[in-house]
């Protein structure tokens, strides 16, 4: 061995990773982290389709906002990711204007069935 070589023992321990331990969820700040990354999520999968939008400036600014704390990767991200949270959070709103455009459809239906019975033959 050379003058300045000196032997050394290395011992190497395998550590498997252990999985991410959840938060308890009686905490209001770990429910609110979950439904907001459940809505991220939700957010950007299956984004195969495209809308083009203009937006004012307070809504560029949060755009940006989750793009600059690294929520989200991109404005589309961000876009994407506050449509489905007011999507969600407008549930009863949907339900009622599906439930009078059905009815809408419903009429219409049998105004046209009605129109078409007079029709001569």
């Amino acid at each position: 061995m050379a003058k300045n070589d000196q032997e050394v023992e290395v011992e190497v321990e395998i550590i498997e990773e252990q999985p991410k331990k959840k938060p308890p969820t009686g905490d209001p700040v770990s429910k609110a982290l979950s439904s907001f990354m459940e809505s991220l999520e939700a957010a950007l999968s299956g984004r195969g389709n495209s809308v083009m939008v203009r937006v004012n400036d307070d809504a560029l600014a949060k755009l940006d906002m989750l793009v600059n704390a690294g929520i989200c990767k991109s404005r589309s991200e961000s876009a994407a990711f506050l449509l489905q949270r007011g999507i969600e959070n407008s549930g009863a709103l949907f339900d009622r204007i599906e439930s009078v455009t059905n009815k809408i459809t419903s009429l219409r239906d049998e105004l046209l069935a009605s129109v078409q019975e007079m029709e001569p033959k």
